[in-house]
C-alpha cells in the first residue's frame, strides 16, 4: 500500500522559514551544496502502520578522486504501531589509491507488506492482496580488487532470513496458494562479480560506462533452505551532449533460477529507481529485464532537471511470454546537497505508467541510476 507522503511540506516549510528569517534562496542552496553529508526526514501514513517517521541520509569521506569516494548511506522508518525498516549501505575504498573496494547492505525489517501473485498478467493475479508482516534480516557484500583503472573483480556473499507472519483469518487463503515463501526460510549464498567502470563521477556521471556481471549460489550445502542461482547483468552509459547536458541509459536483467524460490526472492519491477511509479512487488517472477533512459540538464546553479522513460517486465524462465510490456515516464528536479565533486542530489520525480491511472510522486536522494 502506498502511503500519503508529506516530505514536500517539510521542504516548503524549510524554505519559508529561511525567507522569514532573512536567508535568501541562493544562500540556502549554496550552504546545502557545501555539505559532505545529508539527512532527509520523511513523514507518511498507511492504514496498516499508522504514522510513519523516517530518516534517509548519507555521509561521505576519504575522497580519493571523483570516482572513489567512501560513503555510508542509511534509511530507516519507524511506525506508530512499533514496526520498523532499517537499512545501512557502506561503500569503502581501501588500500593505496583505493585498490580494494567493499560495497554492501545490511537491513532488518518488521514491516507490513502484501502478496498478489506471480506473473506479469495483472488479470491473472489475485483479486485482493494477502496482507502479511515480513520479519527479516539480510546482508549483502561485495569485495573487489581493481585490476587496472577501470576493471575490478572479486567475491560476494549474501544472507537472508525471513519469517512471514499471516493473520489467522488469512492463513487458509495463503496456504491454499501453492507458492514457496509462506514458511520461514534461510538463505546463504556465495559468488563472484566483475565490474567495468569508466564514469567520471561516482554519484552524478556525465560520461563513461558502468557494466557489471554477478552470480550468487544459495546452496543447502552451506545451510540454505533452497538451492537458488542468482545472475545479474547491469549496463549503464552516460553521454555528455553539451556542457552540463547529459543523456544516460541503462539495461538490466536479473535471474533467480531454482526448482523452489520463495516469492519474496523473485525479481520485481517498480519503486523509485527502475520503472518508476509501478507499484513495487505488484509483478514478480524469476526473470526481470528492463531498459530506461534519462536526459539531464541544468536549470539554475545547483538545481537540475530531468525527463525519463523506461520499459520492461518480469517473465518466467520457462515461458518468456509478454502480456503487456510495462512502461513509465516522467520528469523531475535535482537539488545538489553535498559539496564539491561528491555531487549527491536530492531527487523529486513525478511519473505516470501504463499500469495505474494518475501520477506518482517520489522524493529521495541519489540519481535513479
Amino acid at each position: 500500500m502506498i502511503g500519503k507522503q508529506y516530505t514536500l511540506a517539510l521542504v516548503i516549510f524549510g524554505l519559508t522559514f529561511s525567507s522569514v528569517y532573512g536567508l535568501n534562496i541562493d544562500s540556502l542552496l549554496n550552504r546545502f551544496s557545501r555539505l559532505n553529508f545529508y539527512v532527509i526526514p520523511t513523514l507518511s501514513y498507511q492504514t496498516e502502520t499508522g504514522n510513519q517517521f523516517g530518516l534517509n541520509g548519507g555521509y561521505y569521506f576519504r575522497f580519493i578522486d571523483s570516482t572513489k569516494i567512501s560513503n555510508l548511506t542509511f534509511s530507516q522508518i519507524f511506525t506508530q504501531k512499533q514496526q520498523y525498516s532499517v537499512s545501512l549501505s557502506p561503500r569503502l575504498y581501501l588500500g593505496g589509491g583505493g585498490k580494494w573496494t567493499v560495497f554492501g547492505n545490511i537491513s532488518a525489517q518488521n514491516f507490513p507488506t502484501s502478496f498478489l501473485g506471480i506473473g506479469n498478467n495483472r488479470k491473472l493475479l489475485l483479486p485482493t492482496a494477502i496482507a502479511y508482516t515480513s520479519r527479516n534480516y539480510s546482508f549483502y557484500f561485495q569485495f573487489q580488487r581493481f585490476l587496472d583503472k577501470h576493471i575490478s573483480m572479486g567475491l560476494q556473499v549474501a544472507l537472508r532470513s525471513e519469517k512471514p507472519v499471516v493473520d489467522d483469518s488469512l492463513k487458509f487463503k495463503a496456504m491454499g496458494i501453492h507458492v514457496t515463501g509462506w514458511k520461514p526460510y534461510f538463505l546463504l549464498g556465495f559468488g563472484g562479480v566483475i565490474t567495468y567502470d569508466s564514469r567520471d563521477n561516482l554519484f552524478y556521471p556525465t560520461k563513461g560506462i558502468l557494466g557489471s556481471a554477478s552470480l550468487v549460489h544459495y546452496d543447502p550445502i552451506w545451510g540454505s533452505t533452497y538451492n537458488i542461482v542468482q545472475i545479474n547483468l547491469d549496463f549503464r552509459q552516460y553521454i555528455a551532449i553539451y556542457e552540463q547536458h547529459v543523456f544516460a541509459w541503462q539495461f538490466v536483467t536479473d535471474w533467480r533460477l531454482g526448482n523452489l524460490v520463495p516469492f519474496q526472492m523473485l525479481t520485481t519491477i517498480g519503486g523509485n529507481q527502475l520503472l518508476r511509479g509501478v507499484p513495487n512487488g505488484l509483478f514478480r517472477d524469476n526473470v526481470m529485464a528492463a531498459v530506461q533512459g534519462e536526459y539531464r540538464f541544468p536549470i539554475y546553479k545547483v538545481l537540475r532537471g530531468a525527463v525519463f522513460g523506461s520499459s520492461g517486465d518480469v517473465f518466467n524462465s520457462n515461458n518468456m511470454a509478454i502480456n503487456r510490456l510495462k512502461t513509465s515516464y516522467g520528469a523531475g528536479i535535482r537539488f545538489k546537497i553535498t559539496r564539491g565533486k561528491i555531487n549527491v542530489s536530492g531527487r523529486w520525480d513525478i511519473t505516470h505508467t501504463n499500469v495505474d491511472k494518475g501520477f506518482q510522486f517520489f522524493m529521495t536522494a541519489m540519481e535513479a541510476f
